[in-house]
């Protein structure tokens, strides 16, 4: 698990035994080890004796959201959502169950998200600046549109929630978006690890829309024009899987123009 250039040195691979074969799921820093083994030591096995330490652990939500609640009431993890995403096997994308949104960074479980990228006819970008009471990454810019793909959702799904609620998006303004590339990232964040698989959507609104935020997520919203949009990215003001999602839309525009002059679109 992992790509090159990411590393977990120091970290417990996070492993459930699921359909019938020991599968790795995560990561846990040393640190949450005794939450599981303390009071669940009957189910939680810690072998030091693998090729990298690994905490087996049975594929029940029940069990995962109480090893949460402990990490809530010391004060590991903040901002407890009430909101469910689905656990799944890294690769595969099977699903597993279902298990509250603030817990996957703190297991290293990977969750998916759904970002859109709003350009403008000559090229300008909007984004926009999260609120600075946002538990993750405060005022930082962002994509025009993001959200977390709750259980059940596809990516398709959360964009149209989220279009309506962060940028006041029309269902079908949004139904014109259209999906340009996916990619996984991979983090280490305070506590724990960020593994995401984004999909990412390109948008052309119309020259003189102007978005308009109903969630309270979004501070406020800029228009940045190519050369501003490569200062801010350049300055680092951008959420990170923000930045990723700019540049994988910039490189899928791109191709799209390469084809086009050679006349293979």
């Amino acid at each position: 698990m992992g790509p090159l250039g990411f590393s977990t040195e120091g970290l417990v691979t996070l492993a459930v035994n699921w359909a019938g074969a020991l599968t790795p799921i995560g990561w846990v820093e040393p640190a949450l080890v005794p939450l599981w083994t303390a009071g669940h030591g009957h189910r939680c096995v810690f072998d030091v004796c693998a090729m990298r330490p690994t905490l087996i652990v049975p594929a029940d939500p029940v069990l995962f959201t109480a090893i949460a609640r402990c990490a809530v009431a010391q004060g590991i993890l903040v901002g407890w959502r009430d909101e469910l995403f689905d656990v799944i096997v890294p690769g595969t994308g099977e699903r597993i169950f279902e298990l509250e949104r603030s817990a996957f960074r703190l297991f290293g479980l990977q969750s998916q998200a759904a970002q859109l990228i709003g350009f403008r006819p000559d090229g300008a970008v909007w984004v926009a600046r999260r609120s600075h009471s946002k538990a993750i990454d405060p005022g930082l810019l962002d994509t025009l549109v993001g959200g977390g793909v709750r259980a059940g959702e596809s990516a398709t799904q959360t964009l149209l929630r989220e279009a309506s609620e962060e940028a006041g998006l029309t269902p079908d303004q949004t139904a014109r978006a259209v999906g340009c590339s996916e990619f996984e990232l991979w983090r280490r964040v305070a506590p724990g690890v960020q593994h995401e698989r984004v999909t990412v959507f390109t948008l052309v609104v119309d020259p003189d829309w102007i978005p308009v935020n109903s969630d309270g997520e979004v501070e406020s919203f800029l228009c940045l024009d190519p050369i501003a949009l490569e200062q801010s990215l350049a300055d680092g003001e951008f959420a990170y899987e923000a930045a990723l999602s700019i540049r994988a839309a910039q490189a899928a525009r791109a191709a799209q123009v390469r084809l086009r002059s050679h006349g293979e679109l």
